[in-house]
């Protein structure tokens, strides 16, 4: 793979820049626009970005990580088609993301982190992402960011069924039905969806010698899930919710590249499932939200090397979590409101390796208070300050504040500048306290401090609409928890809190839209520069001090142009991923201790066809256009250019 160097990124922001620029030299100007009002109170000083509805139905039959990936300024680590993907906000590591569904925690509390390709799109009807301190409205320890997915009933739909068949390269099938009935009073809803593939695709393998093409063998994997929806409306100030969610997933782990042994037979399943009821009321200046939920999740993870009729490891966990959430909010007047808010969640963890005869059971009780209070003294002018407590085996966290504020700079126009400062925490996950061997009892909390502040405007000029956000970060993590080789010598892991690490850079996001006549044209694009480093070193023999950490890359971006002309569809993207280091020292001696950038691309073209109530829509993809040869884990080969074939029918009343 060839490098991508400095001009070659510099180019790539430009392109971004310009084309963000085209078409909006003769701006008119246009009487007051009251930006603050048409967003959310709740989100004034915060720095929030979600995919729009055409990146949303674009990536219906993909996972979380691939949405993000394509579509938002947030590095994905995914370790292949079907397996294991994480994501890191602003340079922090995968455990300091937390996954919220309609607000429910979903973050593992053994592994401290979600697997985002273990979470359809097709199950969620918005997506959004909170950066930094900003994820403080909704939960401590995303000391980089939130994810956030939700789900909305919708009355005006009496009847609703559609189904989507999808087949692409390497044996892959994918299957997704949803049901809706109901009127404005009561709403059900069903969605069932099926992932399979045997994912044998061939690749060149740079990790042997001689180095040859090869062929990805035991990496198939299936994947099934149903989502039933319940929603209640007895009064028009009153609507309460009953959501359920059962999923499970095979998945076989294929062996690196540069593995040479015997035969591994290594898989892991995992089973889901998670129960909701939700309650909102509404009233003049007085509004209440509680929702009650469970969340069960059970992991199997096994490897063995047949040859020798040998099992290496067979491990189970099972994690238990009841969750309980409170918030009322108050308007006060015409300017202020405050929301209070409680939070109890409860986690039973339990793990047990046959074959090593190790493991852990344990639980923990979380208890979080908060007070948020919105200010509004002028139509341009919005604050807001937050304060919340946690307390966690029988610790207490007493003041975890958070402020913010967003001005509209000139009143004719239409730019917000918007600040936010916080201070954060993330406990450690009970594997780092308690795995046998390794766990460290006296790990300390990590402790983050974050400020962002951002540029952002909406542009109208004839036909031509744009939208545009530029964000500067800071952020500085004490008590970085690593795992590394036993000081003792042992042969073993241990946790310890060792790095203290600093993050900064800028992100940038644009969407346009043009019509000509019949033609409708749209772009956007993402990008983020990043550099985070540890710049505390405990030993002097640590290497990492002031370097990149590992598999974080300095560079991120996307672009993607779309066109429409009567019922036909036009889509490209373009995905660049920058350098990433697999050592802490950032030695570039060897080729296996760097992961070289890439460029991505993906072409799709539709066609829509309408028959009375009855829509028709037919897709044609071609992923890696370019046949672009990559890695995103060490040794983890991801495949060339394929292909996808997508029908879809919809019945609508």
């Amino acid at each position: 793979m060839r490098r991508l160097n400095g001009w070659a990124w510099a180019v790539f922001v430009l392109i971004t820049l310009t084309t963000s620029g085209q078409g909006i030299s003769d701006t008119v100007r246009i009487s007051e626009v009251l930006i603050l009002a048409k967003k959310k109170v709740e989100e004034a000083g915060l720095k929030v970005t979600r995919p729009d509805s055409m990146q949303m139905v674009s990536s219906l039959t993909t996972d979380l990580g691939e949405l993000i990936s394509d579509y938002l300024p947030v590095f994905i680590k995914s370790y292949g088609r079907g397996s294991e993907a994480t994501a890191s906000f602003r340079g922090t590591a995968s455990s300091h993301t937390q996954v919220l569904w309609n607000g429910m925690n979903l973050n593992s509390p053994m592994r401290g982190m979600a697997d985002l390709s273990l979470l359809p799109v097709f199950f969620v009807d918005d997506v959004y992402l909170l950066h930094g301190g900003s994820s403080l409205t909704q939960g401590s320890g995303a000391l980089g960011g939130s994810i956030h997915l939700e789900n909305k009933p919708d009355w005006n739909t009496a009847f609703q069924v559609g189904g989507l068949l999808e087949t692409s390269s390497f044996h892959s099938r994918k299957l997704f039905i949803k049901g809706q009935y109901g009127d404005r009073k009561f709403q059900t809803s069903t969605r069932i969806f099926f992932d399979a593939s045997k994912n044998d695709f061939p690749f060149f393998n740079s990790g042997v010698l001689p180095a040859k093409m090869d062929t990805l063998k035991n990496a198939g994997y299936h994947k099934y899930g149903i989502l039933q929806e319940f929603y209640f409306r007895p009064k028009i100030n009153q609507v309460s919710g009953v959501r359920l969610w059962y999923q499970h997933s095979d998945r076989n782990l294929p062996q690196l590249m540069s593995y040479q042994g015997s035969q591994r037979d290594e898989h892991r399943n995992d089973s889901q499932f998670r129960g909701q009821f939700d309650w909102k009321k509404y009233s003049d200046g007085l509004n209440y939200h509680f929702f009650t939920g469970v969340n069960a999740v059970r992991l199997n993870y096994y490897r063995a090397t047949p040859a020798f009729q040998f099992v290496n490891e067979d491990s189970h966990s099972r994690e238990t979590s009841l969750v309980n959430h409170l918030r009322i909010k108050k308007q006060f007047n015409t300017k202020m409101q405050g929301t209070a808010g409680f939070d109890m969640n409860y986690h039973a963890v339990e793990l047990k390796n046959r074959q090593l005869g190790v493991g852990y059971k344990n639980n923990r009780l979380e208890t979080s208070l908060l007070l948020n209070l919105h200010y509004k003294p002028f139509k341009r002018l919005a604050a807001f300050v937050l304060l919340r407590s946690e307390h966690y085996d029988r610790k207490v966290a007493p003041f975890i504040p958070s402020l913010g504020v967003e001005w509209q700079i000139v009143k004719t126009w239409p730019f917000l500048l918007s600040a936010n400062a916080a201070r954060n925490y993330h406990k450690p996950a009970l594997n780092d306290l308690y795995w046998l061997p390794g766990g460290n009892p006296d790990l300390l909390p990590e402790n983050g401090y974050h400020m962002d502040i951002s540029l952002s405007g909406n542009h109208t000029s004839g036909n031509v609409t744009l939208q545009h956000e530029l964000t500067g970060f800071y952020a500085r993590v004490k008590n970085w928890i690593i795992w590394q080789p036993a000081a003792s010598g042992a042969y073993y892991w241990e946790a310890n809190n060792l790095k203290d690490v600093l993050s900064r850079g800028v992100e940038y996001q644009y969407s346009a839209a043009v019509n000509v006549q019949k033609v409708q044209v749209r772009t956007g694009g993402n990008y983020a520069f990043t550099s985070t480093a540890n710049i505390h070193a405990v030993r002097p023999a640590d290497e990492s001090r002031g370097k990149q950490l590992i598999y974080i890359p300095k560079h991120k971006g996307g672009i993607y142009f779309s066109g429409y002309w009567k019922q036909f569809t036009l889509k490209y993207d373009f995905n660049g991923i920058g350098k990433r280091y697999t050592k802490s020292s950032n030695q570039e001696s060897t080729f296996e201790q760097v992961l070289n950038p890439y460029f991505i691309s993906k072409i799709s073209f539709g066609k829509q066809t309408n028959w009375n109530d009855v829509i028709f829509l037919m897709k044609f993809t071609v992923d890696n256009l370019l046949d672009q040869p990559y890695q995103s884990i060490l040794w983890r080969p991801m495949p060339g250019r394929f292909y996808t074939l997508s029908l879809a029918i919809n019945f609508r009343e």
